[in-house]
């Protein structure tokens, strides 16, 4: 499809209206353009026949170099990429093995294409030889006319010189490739054995001979060129000619690109080498006058090793000591071992001072750039101005390769001199150039310089649009000023000399360069040696400004025929012969400023220290690991030193993958190389992106760690260490996480989506951590997993505003386990409510004066089995080890108690949702052990007890009644199951009761918190609220100002621009305000726990308390209530105890009594207890003596008695401000009528408001789920309960039964216990926090049995009767006082 023109640029133009698609990222990256491009062809001097000039022959033989150079760097590419096909062949192993003939035929086919190459290089090192010779003669011929008096152009020498530098690294290469004849073996081999079935074997056996001959000779293309040379006359005068024109170069620093320097130092010992002969004696470099030795001596021993391709490197005075006239006299020593030597080679020598110029230079080139712009929207670009802009480019360009080529040669020194540390683990030589042969400052000052080269680039790269027209404007009027205006004075005097020679290079020079302004060349009088009439007729010459350039032909031209000039400088005035050398020496780069960008690139192409094509062969390997890589050895440098000043250039030793790629395709043409090189990139970027994700999200870490840490606890750190660990680190992470499009071999990387993705990874590693380790451990950590959540948020919360993450809620509720749709918990909470059931409650003594639990000293029941902590990682711990420390010592004062900052805890973590599901749990676990645990023993207890108890008069005395009821009880006391079963669930009971009673404290504390917040937006002033309104929600400011907002609105439709949003936010608002606006009724918690412990006692209630009397009014001397089995119970663990035994309140703690007193608040038995308890009885009875007794025993009895009838009146005072007890009917007793009426009770009732008060209304519980985990079952090795008695109301059992039977069996629906998880922590010390554990029980004392041989109980004792009253010896007399 054809478009017009004018279509075509309308189109295009269309793309200046859309935005610019650039962002705000921080460049940190090297030049990568997505496309390629050249802005200028060489053409090879194709057009050389449409100018006239005597210089176009000479173009003609430059071609013809060019050509052979260009094919010659084939052929390097070639040798040097080869690799050996003969190690991946099969071989012969016997001469009469079957598959000879297969095995030789695949082997010929593999390797004839391959040996073709190598014989087509063999041929081509003749023919390139001999034209080189030809070229040579030519030359010879020349300069040997000493009467024509001219020379060879400098681009023709310098043709001659690259094809000299041509042979010298075919030459080279060839030496150091053994598979080369190695793979001929095998081909010549396969060949000797298929000879017989090949037609015209004889030509092709001759041409094996050839080849082998020319790949197993050393240094044989140097030989034959040496020898075809030294047969032209002349042929060193050529050669001399060349090598001071490449001294010339070096000392006046006309070369520009890097490689072209290095060819200039590998030609002239290699030049050297050719002009000296074994044959000829006058052919001797050291007694030549054509060349001065000491010059390049010096040059020598300034740069003694040179980079000779890829990884190799020539030591310049190998080539010369190989000389057969060399005298070591005359040379001198070489430079390797002088010191100053390696501050030339050793970047950290030199960083200061080109860190100086780079910094100069960026500020110089970025305020030429700002001055340009301005200068183009306004007036244009003067000529001046363009003078300038090329002198800041050229200066740039010179900068690149000065500083490339020091990376260049730092890289060819290391090659030279490995590391001969014997210390060093080095298995390949390779590993001693590279690896272990660059210190850290040396790695630093590498990646600065890499990071210099490749930014400055990129940045020059970047203004190519701006800057190439005005290079080429600039060079079209310097070309025209010069040929207009600086040649009209020499042509009017060689006219008028009639130096007719000159005079024709002149006017060649004008009629091949000149741009007239009006299109054609104007009447001169200066073209007839006339001097123009008139002043200032120069100025009159108008001279056009045009972004063209002269084309390479023209430029070549013009500058040859200047360099003729040149040489005839005798028979020109030193006025114009300076005008001449000026312009040529500035024309000498113009070729480097048309091609800006390819200069550029060439100026800063690193890919050399990627290859490593030598040291495979060396080591006969077909790969090495990226740890010798100095790509990645560079990049994870920086990152392991976490230097934040450095890690802002971890991108760009990246990009020597970038330049190794561009040249295995373009240059090299391997595409293998380009795979390898992908290969090693891939796995670099993946560790790269792996290391650098684990620092940053460290660095997260640590900043919430630190920003969570305690102020004054962190200020007292502060003082013990240097405040910088208490911090988050300095760093320049901010840039590498803005980076959106990293390019690297022609792909755009997102990395801060990479790098995201881990981040996403990590908090999701680090949130399964933090809950494995709190289900490895108690239930006291669940303040170290608040801390490590906390924390998480935080950092989830600081890298959010970098990344695009997850949502939190959704990554906790993943690990927690808590996304599924038929899930209603999650890890956190089932092993809070494990904890809860099977440690907490069981192992646990609560202390009412600290209200706190903690760990029994000697645990009864089974070892709790736990997960396996995992291995510990303090990257997902707090950051770095400090931080790490101060959390865990602050975690540890929390780590050996639970109390009131643990339950609060369990509440923020688990959260009020899930807080119904813990309680039921713990309701549920109460409920079976009193239906299945305790009402069996209770019944079992029961019948040890006495047959009466009736309460000793006061007569027995203290010690009487202390020994009356021990007596009574000895069957109790000495119950084997007593401890380890009976009040071992009482305990766990009163344990899960009180833990209620602290989450509903819990509960309301933080309530009161949230509406104290929500006060100011609820409109709450601490004064009374108007009954009169029917909705306060109506009038707070939060929903007034919602209302209002939208009202006005409403009105003003044109100033809303969602109006469906404003009544969604006024409904937000009233919703919000009746969420956190406290309800009138006020519920608790705890009420309703009581509520329904109530309603568990039903079960027992009928077995556990009496219904019938003998007297009509209660039973006194035996009953079968549970407050009186309590008041045994109680007796035994007020007893007094050895000096190292526990205790039972020391062993059980306070939810011992908790359980027991809220069984008797709930049966209604208070009251009586408080009467007929045993203990009770004793200690009123020594409060009515007027003797107290000084029984050491005793007088502990009392102390014990008298502190827990203080804290069971504590617990009845709870339990009636909770649940009040109902009031029952009133007895009254009066007189009988008679003495025949035997019914002296009337029983009456009060009304129903006297009788009881209004019931307190409670919020119901949460229903008991059926999906949770079972409770804690009855232990199936306690012994079997007896056989329930047949009706409780039975008269009273016959005295103390010999044989009692064993408690009763474990009730089959009891829940089998839970799986094993892993072992259980020793447990800390006894209750009191501040308290050394007690010492170790008394061998004497008896230990409990072991619970899975226990003996079945031993039967009970006959008690004697009690004394009849009337028996009672008589009460002491009083005393006198």
């Amino acid at each position: 499809m054809s478009v017009d023109l004018s279509e075509a640029i309308q189109r295009v133009s269309v793309l200046e209206q859309f935005p610019s698609l650039e962002n705000d990222q921080p460049n940190i990256e090297a030049p990568s353009p997505a496309v390629m491009y050249e802005s200028t062809v060489d053409f090879n001097f194709a057009d050389r026949n449409a100018f006239d000039s005597r210089w176009v022959d000479e173009t003609q033989g430059i071609s013809q170099l060019k050509e052979i150079t260009k094919q010659g760097e084939t052929y390097i590419n070639l040798l040097y990429t080869y690799r050996s096909l003969s190690k991946a062949l099969p071989q012969v192993k016997t001469s009469d093995d079957p598959n000879k003939n297969d095995i030789y035929e695949g082997m010929f086919d593999i390797l004839e294409p391959e040996i073709k190459k190598l014989k087509s290089f063999m041929y081509f090192h003749k023919e390139a030889i001999k034209q080189f010779c030809e070229h040579v003669k030519k030359i010879a011929a020349l300069l040997g006319d000493k009467k024509k008096g001219d020379q060879p152009s400098e681009a023709y020498m310098n043709c001659l010189i690259d094809l000299m530098d041509t042979f010298a690294l075919l030459d080279a290469i060839k030496n150091i490739k053994a598979c080369l004849p190695n793979d001929f073996a095998f081909y010549k081999r396969a060949f000797g054995f298929l000879r017989r079935t090949m037609t015209s074997n004889d030509d092709q056996t001759q041409e094996n001979h050839t080849l082998y001959l020319f790949l197993a000779h050393q240094n044989i293309i140097t030989t034959n060129l040496k020898t075809e040379l030294q047969t032209i006359p002349g042929f060193d005068d050529v050669i001399a000619l060349a090598l001071n024109q490449c001294g010339d170069y070096l000392e006046e620093n006309r070369c520009l690109l890097p490689s072209e320097r290095n060819c200039l130092l590998r030609v002239i010992p290699y030049g050297l080498y050719l002009m000296d002969s074994e044959q000829n004696s006058q052919l001797n470099i050291f007694k030549s006058k054509k060349v001065k030795l000491p010059r390049f001596s010096a040059i020598f021993k300034k740069y003694p090793v040179v980079p000779l391709y890829g990884d190799m490197q020539i030591t310049l005075d190998s080539t010369i000591r190989r000389s057969p006239h060399f005298d070591e006299r005359a040379w001198g020593s070489s430079g390797m071992d002088a010191k100053a030597t390696a501050l030339e080679y050793e970047l950290i020598h030199s960083i200061d001072t080109v860190r100086q110029q780079y910094n100069d230079y960026v500020a110089k080139f970025g305020n030429t750039i700002n001055d340009i712009r301005i200068l183009l929207k306004n007036k244009g670009v003067s000529l001046q101005v363009s003078k300038d802009v090329t002198e800041v480019v050229m200066q740039g360009m010179r900068y690149l390769s000065d500083w490339t080529t020091r990376v260049l040669q730092q890289a060819a020194w290391k090659y030279a001199k490995p590391n001969s540390d014997s210390e060093t683990q080095s298995t390949v030589e390779y590993e001693k150039v590279v690896r272990y042969n660059y210190t850290a400052e040396e790695k630093f000052a590498t990646v600065e310089f890499i990071a210099m080269i490749k930014s400055l680039a990129e940045l020059m790269l970047r203004e190519d649009g701006v800057f190439s027209p005005i290079i080429r404007n600039y060079i079209h009027d310097e070309v025209q000023e010069f040929i207009q205006i600086g040649l009209r004075d020499l042509i009017r005097t060689a006219t008028k000399d009639k130096k007719k020679d000159i005079r024709n290079d002149l006017m060649q020079m004008r009629f091949l360069g000149a741009d007239w302004f009006t299109g054609t060349e104007p009447a001169d009088p200066a073209l007839q040696g006339k001097k123009p009439a008139g002043k200032d007729t120069q100025n009159k010459i108008l001279l056009p400004s045009r972004s063209v350039a002269p084309s390479p032909t023209q430029l070549e031209l013009i500058r040859s025929t200047v360099h003729g000039l040149l040489v005839k400088r005798k028979e020109i005035s030193s006025k114009y012969v300076g005008i001449l050398e000026a312009f040529y020496q500035k024309s000498s780069f113009y070729k480097y400023l048309l091609d800006y960008s390819n200069t550029i690139l060439q100026c800063s192409d690193l890919g050399d220290l990627w290859y490593k094509e030598f040291y495979l062969e060396l080591s006969k390997r077909l790969q090495f690991p990226i740890d010798m890589s100095l790509p990645w050895i560079l990049a994870d440098h920086i990152l392991e030193s976490r230097d934040p000043a450095m890690i802002e250039f971890v991108f760009y030793p990246l990009d020597l993958y970038n330049d190794a790629a561009q040249r295995a395709l373009r240059s090299l043409n391997q595409q293998f190389l380009f795979d390898e090189i992908e290969a090693e990139v891939n796995l670099c970027f993946d560790q790269l992106v792996y290391k650098l994700s684990e620092q940053i999200y460290n660095f997260f870490k640590t900043q919430a760690s630190s920003i969570l840490l305690d102020k004054p606890f962190k200020t007292q750190l502060e003082t013990m260490y240097p405040s910088s660990k208490m911090h988050t680190p300095k760093s320049r992470y901010d840039v590498i996480l803005r980076q959106r499009h990293v390019r690297l071999l022609g792909r755009s990387i997102d990395l801060n989506l990479l790098i995201a993705q881990r981040m996403n990874t990590y908090l999701r590693q680090n949130m399964d951590y933090a809950i494995n380790k709190f289900e490895a451990s108690d239930i006291t950590t669940i303040l170290e997993l608040e801390s490590m959540i906390n924390n998480l948020r935080l950092t989830h919360s600081l890298m959010s505003k970098y990344f695009n993450l997850d949502p939190w809620d959704s990554i906790l509720a993943e690990i927690n386990e808590s996304t599924s749709l038929v899930s209603f918990h999650g890890r956190i909470i089932l092993h809070v409510i494990f904890e809860l059931v099977y440690d907490f409650a069981p192992n646990f003594n609560f202390n009412a004066i600290t209200n706190r639990f903690v760990r029994t000293p000697l645990a009864y029941a089974d070892e709790v089995p736990r997960d396996s902590a995992p291995k510990p990682n303090p990257t997902f711990l707090y950051g770095t080890k400090i931080l790490n420390g101060a959390y865990a010592n602050a975690q540890d004062l929390y780590n050996k108690f639970f109390g009131m900052i643990h339950v609060e805890s369990i509440l923020r973590v688990v959260g009020k949702s899930n807080l119904p599901l813990v309680i039921s749990e713990c309701l549920q676990n109460m409920d079976l052990k009193i239906r299945n645990v305790l009402a069996p023993y209770v019944r079992e207890l029961m019948g040890g007890m006495p047959p009466s108890s009736k309460l000793p008069i006061h007569d027995y005395g203290t010690e009487g009644g202390f020994g009356y009821f021990q007596l009574k009880l000895k069957d109790i006391i000495t119950y084997p199951d007593l401890r380890p079963q009976v009040l071992q669930n009482f305990r766990e009971l009163g344990n899960l009761l009180i833990f209620l009673n602290q989450c509903d404290q819990a509960l309301s504390s933080s309530d009161a918190f949230a509406y104290v917040n929500a006060a100011p937006f609820l409109g709450a002033t601490g004064r009374p609220e108007d009954s009169t309104s029917s909705d306060p929600s109506a009038s707070s400011p939060l929903y007034s100002a919602t209302s209002q907002l939208s009202g006005f609105l409403q009105n003003y439709p044109q100033l809303a621009k969602s109006p469906e949003i404003l009544q969604e936010l006024v409904n937000n608002s009233w919703k919000a305000d009746r969420l956190y606006r406290p309800s009138v009724e006020n519920f608790s918690l705890f009420a309703c726990v009581l509520q329904k412990l109530n309603e568990m006692l039903d079960s027992v209630r009928g077995e556990w308390t009496s219904s019938s009397t003998e007297n009509g009014v209660m039973n006194v001397d035996y009953t079968t209530e549970f407050y009186r089995l309590w008041s045994g119970l109680q007796f035994v663990c007020c007893l007094p105890t050895g000096e190292n035994e526990y205790s039972n309140h020391e062993l059980f703690g306070d939810g011992l009594f908790w359980a027991a007193i809220s069984i008797i608040h709930f049966l209604g038995q208070r009251n009586r207890f408080e009467v007929f308890d045993f203990s009770y009885h004793i200690i009123n009875v020594e409060e009515s003596t007027e003797v107290p007794c000084t029984n050491a025993g005793i007088q502990q009895f009392f102390r014990k008695v008298s502190q827990l009838k203080d804290y069971n009146n504590l617990i009845f005072d709870m339990l009636d401000a909770f649940a009040p007890s109902q009031v029952s009917p009133l007895n009254y007793i009066a007189p009988p009528e008679d003495d025949a009426s035997s019914t002296f009770v009337h029983k009456t009732s009060l009304t129903a408001s006297a009788a009881s008060p209004p019931p307190v209304r409670h919020e119901a519980p949460p229903p008991v789920r059926t999906d949770m985990p079972p409770p804690p079952p009855a232990r199936n090795d306690m012994p079997p309960p007896p056989p329930s008695r047949d009706s409780m109301m039975a008269p009273p059992p016959p005295p103390a039964r010999m044989d009692m039977p064993p408690p009763p069996p474990a009730r089959m629906d009891a829940p089998p216990p839970p799986p094993a998880r892993g072992g259980m922590p020793p447990p800390p010390p006894p209750r009191h926090d501040d308290m050394p554990p007690p010492p170790p029980p008394m061998m004497d004392m008896m230990p409990p049995p072991p619970m899975d041989d226990m003996p079945p109980p031993p039967p009970m004792m006959d008690l004697p009767p009690p004394p009849p009253m009337m028996d009672l010896p008589p009460p002491p007399p009083p005393r006198d006082f």
